[in-house]
């Protein structure tokens, strides 16, 4: 069932994102038993609000978090955004900042349930609540409620 995800994910994904999803820079796709994992190079030049903008607008994602682990630098600077569970797509996009402040590399997460996209959503917020700050935060609550 993963291997469906993904043929649909790369079939519909990397249209909508050329130079930011791009098959030809992704990597050897990571398969576990309930998630695949992609890491995309990023082969244009994004800043993280561009990449929000584009993950909220274009794919109608709903925005997770924007994490800023400090301001003293550029670097590290993160966003997480998933799929809306009502249009039966389950995944998760991840993006983070380099030394120079833009996006070079692009994690997409693939899950076979809503229960464990739900789960590694609700984690992955936790793990960034230890430390930084956050320019935006989505409630965890209304997070759970996205799942019902």
């Amino acid at each position: 069932m993963l291997q469906k995800f993904l043929d649909d994910f790369m079939a519909f994904v990397p249209l909508r994102f050329p130079g930011l999803l791009d098959a030809e820079t992704m990597e050897s796709p990571l398969v576990y038993d309930d998630y695949i994992l992609l890491t995309f190079q990023v082969s244009g030049n994004f800043t993280l609000e561009e990449v929000m903008d584009m993950l909220e607008d274009d794919m109608e994602m709903i925005l997770l978090y924007h994490h800023i682990p400090s301001h003293a630098t550029a670097f590290g600077h993160s966003t997480c955004a998933y799929s809306n569970p009502a249009f039966g797509r389950m995944f998760k996009i991840n993006a983070r900042t380099d030394a120079d402040g833009r996006v070079k590399t692009v994690q997409a997460t693939l899950f076979d349930s809503l229960e464990q996209m739900c789960g590694e959503v609700c984690n992955d917020l936790a793990l960034h609540d230890r430390g930084g700050h956050y320019q935006y935060r989505k409630e965890k609550s209304d997070v759970l409620l996205d799942f019902l």
